[in-house]
């Protein structure tokens, strides 16, 4: 039988904005004041955007899979400004995982989804004009 080894620390790298792969998605969301404060968060090979809260941005999340990404997550947002009241949750819908909150505590339901948009702060993105027969639809997954 193989000797069990201790699982190794997770490390969360710390990167500028912009190597954040959904930096382009908030880039046309929050307020640029926010975005060029808030952090991209590389944990394994994927750097994500944590934005802080501020002006209109009242909360903010950063879902991960399991706890001790949470906890190292959570660790790593504790050296910026911005991040108050770091909490980790659990999260039922759209999937169940774990996450990293910030700020206010969103509520538990929405009445509608520019409320959810106007608490963490997003506005739709410009749309390219389209001819008038053409159906576009917007639906951010981000927060």
């Amino acid at each position: 039988m193989p000797a069990l080894t201790p699982p190794a620390i997770l490390d969360v790298t710390v990167m500028p904005p912009a190597e954040a792969y959904d930096f382009d998605y908030f880039r046309a969301r929050v307020d640029t004041e926010l975005l060029s404060r808030s952090i991209a968060l590389r944990v394994f090979r994927m750097p994500l955007l944590a934005v802080p809260v501020g002006a209109t941005r009242r909360g903010g999340c950063f879902d991960v899979d399991n706890l001790a990404i949470a906890l190292a997550v959570r660790d790593a947002l504790t050296a910026f400004s911005g991040f108050p009241d770091l909490r980790i949750t659990w999260l039922c819908t759209p999937r169940s995982s774990y996450a990293v909150e910030w700020g206010e505590r969103p509520p538990v339901t929405w009445p509608d989804e520019s409320e959810r948009l106007a608490f963490y702060g997003h506005r739709r993105p410009a749309l390219p004009h389209a001819p008038s027969s053409a159906v576009s639809s917007c639906s951010p997954t981000a927060s």
